[in-house]
């Protein structure tokens, strides 16, 4: 489903398979981390509004009126990895969970591809395609997050995206639904990084095999 943030007036994918079985529901913008109230119409899709509490003000313009300009992505190489090789970028906002990261994937097969600013970290989403996403959830990482919530469902449904932040506790799946992601980590949870991550894989195969064989069901 295609949601438009009240505060950004910018437009991101919901997958449909996260969305909870409720008449109306709140969940975080992903440009502004506000409140946003999503409720479920007779005919059909959600209106959304600003939570009652948060007000709809637009982000800030620059001083004298003007907009704040786009900023222009850095030009990068495509990753060179060996054909057929499952590959994770890593851009937590934690050296911590970076290296923890960097040995796990290593350690399974990966390709290993990191960013060193966000900037090029978008431009490089844009350029290359990856199997696993591990990024902050703060706002070092916020125009990755928008860059992501902006893909069409199938591009993010064939991505498993992994958000560490300091928002709440390791697996809470309430918020990773809210952050637009498969799975949510607590920043303090580095030293348990390989058993968190390897739980991230396994649930993420699961549950794409059990939809397979759901979408297969159906269509026989």
């Amino acid at each position: 489903m295609i949601v438009k943030s009240p505060y950004a007036g910018k437009e991101f994918t919901l997958p449909d398979e996260k969305l909870p079985d409720a008449a109306r529901f709140a969940m975080k913008c992903p440009f502004t981390g506000r409140r946003m109230v999503l409720e479920r119409r007779p005919e059909g899709g959600y209106s959304v509004s600003a939570a009652p509490d948060q007000g709809a003000a637009p982000r800030p313009p620059k001083p004298g009126g003007a907009p704040a300009p786009v900023p222009a992505l850095p030009q990068v190489e495509p990753d060179n990895h060996p054909p057929g090789t499952p590959v994770a970028f890593l851009f937590p906002e934690d050296s911590a969970w970076l290296d923890a990261a960097r040995e796990f994937f290593a350690g399974r097969g990966y390709g290993v591809s990191t960013a060193s600013g966000e900037l090029e970290a978008v431009a490089r989403l844009r350029l290359n395609r990856y199997d696993v996403i591990l990024a902050g959830a703060g706002q070092g990482s916020a125009r990755l997050r928008e860059e992501m919530a902006a893909w069409p469902g199938v591009r993010r449904r064939s991505v498993n995206v992994v958000l560490v932040g300091d928002q709440g506790a390791s697996n809470d799946p309430r918020l990773a639904f809210l952050l637009g992601a498969n799975a949510f980590f607590a920043q303090g949870d580095a030293p348990r990084a390989g058993d968190l991550l390897e739980g991230a894989l396994t649930g993420y195969e699961l549950r794409y095999k059990l939809m397979a064989a759901a979408r297969s069901q159906v269509e026989a």
